[in-house]
């Protein structure tokens, strides 16, 4: 006889072998005294958060379905309680706990139970249910804390895709039963790994993005070869199998299939696992639709964050030769390889590092246009890509090299460190200190080159004090202006910032930068042409003239005039913009005015626009 267990999402049908269990030669003595209980009372507390407001089984809360996975431990039933005015009470199932729980006030609540009692519990080292008596205060106390309630943070970022893994646990009368998890993450949640994942899941296990069908209640079920239980909604049937090992159906029973709401009779489980394979069709739903290739050149086009829920991040840049930075802030914390592997109808990337504790395990969990991917060894943390760049650059070697040599270029560091490169066109250059101590000495001097790979291009940079080398990923290159507009990422140091300046300001302040006063703010803003940028890749050029007029222009069409003027507000300038056309109406802040370098402006109408200057005299 075939076995059936109702998980999570939507309604998941195991086909397993028809096992038993029963625990009744456990039941703790119910003719106990009561003690006060703090464990208790957290205990009660936190039980009751794997529940809506209703009393039932919260699905989202509970992606195993089973009360010992997805909260820790469950009770052997009866179990005696007392409340703060010392009426005692009995609790026969987890129901009539929640029951007992729901009905308190601040009043009346539970502040007490009977020692001993019993708990089931899991033992990863054998991976097993095991029965644990908790004669003490102390001895329960440690229970709750070999559960991590104290914890301040314990949720996980999973995705909402079924692409589901299946475990197989032996039960306490030493059967198998499978627990079954939506995805990967949730399961990794629970401290399983890859090594713990059933390969029969795939075979055992069908769904679809919505229910291929529902049940007619009532229906009848059968947990751990109990008798019967009627349940009359699909509430029911999550709170009734809640603390089941085993789930069996009583047939028949109608189903309503989600195509055309027809009612079918099903006599046999034969009959309802055609009723699946004909909804779901594929073996295949939930796999990773994407290549090696794809994933790999989506990896080593990003940078990729981890954010931990200590607060701490790290910054993965993966290269494309199979190497692999990992970096806090400014500061390299180790190096290492990795590599990508298919199974179980996803993709793993293994990453090996030269300092163990930045190793890593990430599972491919969603790849369209987007990919998502989810740490197995810290399966709390999130993980989401940054500073993609687009691998469709219309420039060749000849314009990026005019450019570098036309121009210096600063790199300013969340330190406040700043060098200025100069990078020469017979491929040699200097690095000067502006931003730290050392008076705008030469640093160090190098040769550089720029390298085509993966669709874009990188400088490379050698310097003669190691310290100082880097390479740059060109993440965009424009020619519509008539000359090669560059953006830069340091692959070394991937939150610096990198831009142009002019190489022929010896900082002695002899050009028209003065920010002192809103005339010389002024000079810096009518010197240069001003592009914004928006993220629906729209592009305006905005020429400002000292009589307060200005113009916007887009492919060398003027798209309207206006007049602009500075005013203050919260101690910062800010630029006024009215435009004829008041589509184009907007206010710019300025963030900063640096002697040497000039603007750095940002719209705050819409603040997600780039805003930075070109062709300056």
């Amino acid at each position: 006889m075939k076995k059936f267990k109702i998980s999570i999402f939507s309604i998941l049908m195991v086909l397993a072998f028809f096992t038993s269990c029963t625990n009744e030669e456990v039941i703790v003595d119910p003719q106990q005294d009561t003690e006060e209980s703090e464990s208790i009372i957290t205990t009660l507390s936190r039980l009751n958060e794997q529940f809506d407001e209703n009393g039932n089984v919260d699905e989202t809360e509970n992606p195993a379905g089973n009360v010992v996975f997805d909260f820790c431990f469950d009770f052997v039933y009866p179990i005696n309680l007392s409340f703060n005015t010392g009426t005692t009470v009995t609790a026969n199932s987890l129901d009539e706990l929640i029951d007992i729980y729901n009905a308190s006030t601040e009043n009346l609540y539970v502040n007490g139970i009977a020692f001993p009692f019993q708990v089931e519990t899991y033992n990863e080292n054998s991976n097993a249910l095991e029965i644990e008596t908790i004669n003490e205060e102390d001895e329960f106390l440690s229970l709750l804390e070999d559960c991590g309630f104290e914890d301040e943070a314990d949720d996980c970022f999973c995705p909402e895709v079924y692409d589901p893994v299946c475990i197989n646990v032996t039960d306490l009368d030493g059967e198998l039963f499978t627990i079954s998890y939506p995805n990967a993450c949730y399961a990794t949640c629970d401290g399983f790994t890859e090594d713990d994942f059933s390969e029969e899941c795939e075979q055992d296990y069908e769904s679809g993005a919505g229910e291929c069908f529902e049940f007619v209640y009532p229906i009848s079920i059968i947990l751990d070869e109990g008798d019967p239980v009627i349940v009359n909604s699909r509430e029911e049937l999550f709170n009734a199998t809640y603390g089941a090992y085993h789930i069996d159906l009583a047939l028949p029973l109608d189903i309503i299939t989600g195509d055309d709401d027809t009612e079918v009779t099903i006599n046999s489980y034969e009959e309802l696992e055609a009723i699946i394979e004909d909804c779901f069709g594929d073996d295949n739903f939930g796999a990773i639709d994407c290549s090696i290739e794809d994933i790999t050149n989506t990896l080593v086009n990003c940078f990729w964050q981890i954010d931990f829920v200590d607060d701490d991040q790290y910054l993965y840049n993966l290269n494309s030769d199979g190497t692999y930075q990992v970096q806090s802030g400014d500061s390299l914390l180790t190096y290492g390889t990795w590599s990508i592997i298919a199974g179980n109808d996803s993709f793993y990337l293994t990453l090996n590092a030269n300092t163990s504790e930045y190793s890593d395990e990430w599972v491919v969990t969603l790849c369209d246009e987007n990919l998502e991917m989810q740490s197995l060894v810290s399966p709390q943390a999130e993980l989401y890509s940054i500073d993609c760049y687009d691998n469709n650059l219309d420039c060749s070697i000849g314009d990026i090299t005019n450019t570098l040599a036309d121009y210096c270029w600063s790199i300013d560091f969340i330190d406040n460190s700043e060098f200025i490169y100069n990078l020469n066109s017979d491929g040699t250059y200097q690095v000067q200190d502006i931003g730290g101590n050392s008076g705008g000495i030469i640093l160090t001097t190098g040769v550089w080159s720029v390298a085509t790979g993966n669709d874009t291009f990188f400088i490379i940079l050698s310097a003669e004090l190691t310290e100082y080398n880097d390479q740059w990923l060109v993440t965009e290159c424009n020619t519509d202006l008539g000359y090669a507009y560059l953006e830069m990422q340091s692959l070394v140091n991937p939150q610096a910032y990198i831009y142009y300046v002019d190489c022929n300001d010896d900082g002695n302040d002899d050009n028209d930068y003065d920010c002192s006063s809103e005339e010389g703010v002024s000079n810096i803003l009518t010197e240069c042409p001003w592009i914004i940028d928006y993220t629906d890749f729209n592009e305006f050029i905005y020429f400002f003239n000292i009589d307060g007029t200005y113009e916007v222009q887009s492919d060398n069409n003027i798209l309207t005039t206006g007049s602009w003027e500075f005013e203050v507000t919260n101690n910062a300038y800010t630029i006024s913009l009215n435009a004829e056309a008041s589509e184009y109406n907007d206010t710019w802040v300025v963030y900063d005015c640096n002697e040497q370098i000039g603007l750095t402006l940002g719209s705050i109408d819409y603040p997600q626009a780039e805003i930075y200057s070109v062709d300056c005299d």
